[in-house]
């Protein structure tokens, strides 16, 4: 060896070394030295890789990128004939179709006419010469491509001259057509088979022989063969040709043995022509045989030929999950032929759905389940079979849209509204049940359970954000599901309000002990003839060590926890807490409390007081009875805003002119600063008209104050109260939503945190890990301890009306999933939400009445019909028989 060629397996060596997980860097240095023809690096490698790992080595590795090529097609392809030997000798498959181009490496090498690559693949053992890929043999590409040569070494290997193509043409049929005398002669010759120049015929209605004889009369041809056994070509003849008769008739005499092999060509090529009665036939004989119907069901599933389904799950239901994908594809697919054909995709649909065990909630590589397909394609029954199977509305694709997006409201309403189902089991009393499958997520089975990182609340957040839904969130089965997520944390959020009420309290009491303290030292260093009051002395000690000796550790201490807490948020999930406001303003609270607690001065006190006392109003709005208060305060005061911005110049303008009309005989307005201030003050009605000296500009000045009292007092004060009557009206009439969107958000900011990369990754004990992911899992998910099969029964009382609204339901709710409990002793839900439950139940009832009025109504229509069908027939019969009658009597 070499100085080169060690330096080449060092460096191989390290490659190796370094992408020992990553094996595509090696296929790449494979596939470069494949396309530059270096066999020396190409040999080098393969043999290296393959002494270190025998089986860290793929030679058939398929490339990843829209060809879908192997290192043989490639070599095949362009000819490489030392390539081709080394790949065979390391094992390549030598009769793998590349689905893309529709060709095996024999059709490469055919197709580009390299002779001596094609000798080398039909001198391996395994070579099957009479290989078809997209119902082409290499002998057809031979004579497509003129190639004698090619021709000869395929005839010479055993080469079938008599197998059809797609089109129903032998090679030899092929070339007498294109009237190559020369290689239908070679055939005639060199061919190790006798030729079929009789079974079939062309889209002209001739045979092999009837074309020879017309295009190449002197040559000589064998006899006419009378007694040939059929074939598995000829029964692919058949279904080529659309001759169903012809393919019964052949598939009764042929072996079994030799149909097993062509079945599933035979299967799908009868699903494509919608030949029910073949594909029943080929059933028929192979009832006792091992064969897969995939192929022939997706055809079947693609062309809507739903009988031709129904008897092939009957052989493999087993297939339906394979299948379910594909038919909720094709109800978005533009009719074929002009036809539409939805009704039989439906059908294929609701066959597969029958089948036991099918996993509707499978997805693609986008991320799509067939929930997303059907909602596309806009059919409402498929999208209510998928849904009454349990398939999940808010599954995000990798585009991160669900399947409600795409849901027509109309549908998904009516789907919700048959989600509440009652069951009597007294006269006196019943049951309702809440069917919340839709709303359960996907759980990957290959994570274990105790580490499933899905959320709940993912759905509810997207139908907040679509105002075309987001009135769907007052349905009671989704209202329901929130009053329950709700009851779940409430611990939670009632520990959190009792620690920042402390941490308010505290945090007040020291800046007023503070505040009081340096203004008692002031006042300690005033004395009156050298004396101090005893009061005051007394007061002075109080403070002074309530400040020093008590409050200063203690707030220190709750600081401490608040920021432990907000660094807990932070790293759980950061993406969503710097997103949220109270977020920076719980920082920034945190910070000024530190610079308080070193002496940071009165100012900052004040500012604390009111961040904190802002931050404790937003903790009470987490309540869903306060939530519509707090959520009209900050629409209002947006609003507010927005609305005065362009007015601002407006009262800057009013604010220099009265400086400048004013400056001299008022001290009202000194200087720009003080005007734009006092103008302000102004706006609320406090104008002081006494204390203004209109006497420098008696005219301009009274002008211009009373154009400020108009436009600014008086119209646009007047269009501010307007607006904030108006949002808080509109407020109230939305006051569930609101309640329930902020509901959404709260919930759904806990579950980030809880379930975000601190608890599931940061945690180095996996014991303790595992012990709060599922303490947290079992507190907050339902699904998985409570709502295993997403159902829950509510048993009310009959006098439900007459219950107090503030009252709950603790007795009355079950779920007949719960693990270990048969009571949920903790769950109340809202009696609002029972009535309005019931009374959907009720209408829909009602609705089923009327249903049943208009069918007899129709029915009877019918009848009366038919009756005056009769009526009729009978009166012409009469006037038939008045005139023979006449017509008599005159002859």
């Amino acid at each position: 060896m070499d100085f080169e060629e060690e330096l080449l397996q060092e460096q191989l060596l390290n490659i190796y070394k370094t992408t020992l997980t990553d094996r595509h860097v090696l296929y790449r240095l494979l596939l470069n030295a494949l396309r530059s023809k270096d066999y020396r690096s190409f040999r080098n490698i393969m043999e290296h890789n393959l002494k270190k790992r025998p089986l860290g080595l793929n030679v058939n590795y398929v490339f990843p990128n829209h060809y879908e090529e192997t290192c043989l097609d490639i070599a095949s392809r362009n000819g490489l004939t030392d390539f081709v030997s080394l790949l065979l000798s390391h094992g390549a498959m030598i009769n793998r179709v590349n689905e893309v181009h529709n060709r095996a490496p024999i059709h490469f090498a055919t197709e580009n006419g390299h002779e001596r690559t094609l000798a080398v693949l039909l001198t391996h053992s395994m070579i099957n010469v009479n290989l078809e890929a997209g119902q082409e043999t290499a002998l057809h590409i031979a004579v497509q491509e003129e190639n004698l040569m090619c021709a000869r070494q395929l005839l010479e290997a055993r080469a079938s001259a008599n197998i059809p193509n797609s089109k129903g043409l032998t090679a030899l049929h092929m070339a007498a057509m294109y009237e190559q005398r020369e290689m239908v002669q070679l055939m005639l010759d060199v061919c190790k088979q006798c030729p079929d120049l009789d079974s079939y015929r062309d889209y002209n209605n001739q045979t092999a022989r009837e074309v020879i004889q017309e295009n190449m009369p002197d040559l000589l041809l064998p006899p006419k063969c009378e007694s040939r056994e059929v074939n598995a070509h000829d029964l692919k003849y058949y279904l080529t040709a659309n001759d169903e008769v012809n393919f019964l008739r052949s598939l009764e005499v042929i072996k079994p043995q030799v149909l097993h092999g062509v079945a599933e060509d035979l299967l799908e090529m009868a699903a494509q022509h919608n030949f029910l009665d073949a594909v029943v036939g080929i059933l028929g004989k192979l009832q006792k045989s091992m064969f897969n119907v995939k192929r022939a069901a997706q055809v079947a599933v693609r062309n809507g030929h739903y009988g031709i389904l129904r008897e092939l799950l009957n052989v493999e239901s087993g297939v339906a999950n394979d299948l379910v994908l594909d038919a909720c594809l094709e109800l978005g697919m533009p009719s074929r032929h002009g036809v539409d054909n939805t009704s039989d995709r439906l059908e294929c649909l609701k066959l597969i759905l029958e089948q036991e065990y099918v996993d509707i909630r499978c997805a693609d590589d986008k991320g799509n389940t067939p929930l997303h397909y059907a909602a596309r394609a806009g059919c409402h029954e498929a999208v209510t079979l998928l849904l009454e199977r349990g398939s999940y509305i808010g599954h995000m694709n990798k585009f991160n849209v669900p399947p409600v997006a795409d849901i027509s409201v109309s549908t998904l309403s009516r789907y919700l509204d048959d989600c509440l189902q009652t069951q009597k089991h007294r006269t006196n009393e019943y049951t309702i049940e809440f069917d919340y499958r839709c709303l359960m997520p996907h759980v990957d089975g290959s994570t274990e359970r105790a580490h499933r990182p899905y959320r709940e609340m993912e759905v509810f957040q997207y139908i907040a954000c679509n105002n075309g839904l987001k009135h769907l969130l007052k349905h009671p089965l989704i209202s329901s599901f929130l009053y329950l997520k709700w009851h779940r944390i409430r611990h939670f959020l009632c520990a959190n309000f009792i620690f920042y009420v402390a941490f308010y309290l505290l945090v007040n009491a020291y800046i007023l002990s503070m505040t009081y303290h340096s203004s008692s030292s002031k006042n300690k260093t005033e004395t009156i003839n050298g004396s101090l009051d005893v009061a005051l002395n007394d007061s002075l000690r109080i403070a002074s060590w309530s400040y020093e000796s008590f409050l200063h550790p203690l707030i220190s201490v709750m600081v401490l926890l608040f920021a432990f807490r907000e660094i807990i948020q932070l790293f759980s999930c950061p993406t969503h807490y710097f997103k949220s406001p109270q977020n920076w303003l719980e920082l920034a609270l945190i910070a000024m409390t530190f610079s308080v607690l070193c002496n940071a001065g009165p100012v900052l006190g004040a500012i604390v007081i009111l961040i904190s006392a802002w931050n404790l109003v937003l903790l009470i709005s987490q309540h869903p009875r306060m939530s519509t208060g707090v959520e009209m305060f900050r629409t209002v005061s947006l609003n507010f805003v927005r609305f005065l911005f362009p007015y601002i110049f407006l009262i800057l303008a009013f604010a220099f002119a009265f400086y400048t009309l004013f400056k001299d005989a008022d001290d009202n307005f000194p200087d720009p600063g003080h005007s734009f201030f006092k103008t302000i003050i102004m706006l609320t009605g406090e104008f002081d008209a006494d204390d203004i000296s209109f006497e420098s500009h008696p005219v301009w000045s009274h002008l211009v104050f009373i154009f400020f009292v108009f436009l600014i007092a008086i119209v646009l004060f007047n269009l501010l109260n307007g607006l904030a009557v108006s949002d808080t009206a509109e407020i109230l009439c939305k006051a569930e939503l609101v309640s329930l969107i902020s509901r959404i958000r709260l919930v759904a900011y806990i579950e980030h945190v809880a379930f975000g990369m601190l608890f599931r990754h940061w945690f180095c004990c996996d014991i303790l890990r595992r012990s709060l992911f599922k303490y947290l899992t079992r507190r907050i998910l339902l699904f998985t301890n409570y709502l295993v099969d997403g159902k829950i029964s509510i048993k009310p009382c009959d006098n439900l009306d007459a219950y107090d609204n503030h009252k709950g339901y603790t007795k009355y709710i079950r779920s007949e999933s719960i693990k270990k409990y048969n009571r949920w002793a903790t769950l109340t839900m809202d009696p609002n939400i029972i009535k309005k439950a019931k009374r959907i139940i009720c209408n829909r009832r009602q609705v089923s009445d009327n249903d049943r009025i208009m069918i007899t109504m129709s029915k009877l229509q019918e009848k009366l019909t038919v009756i005056e069908d009769v009526l009729n027939t009978i009166k012409l019969a009469v006037e038939n028989n008045n005139v023979n009658n006449t017509m008599g009597r005159a002859v």
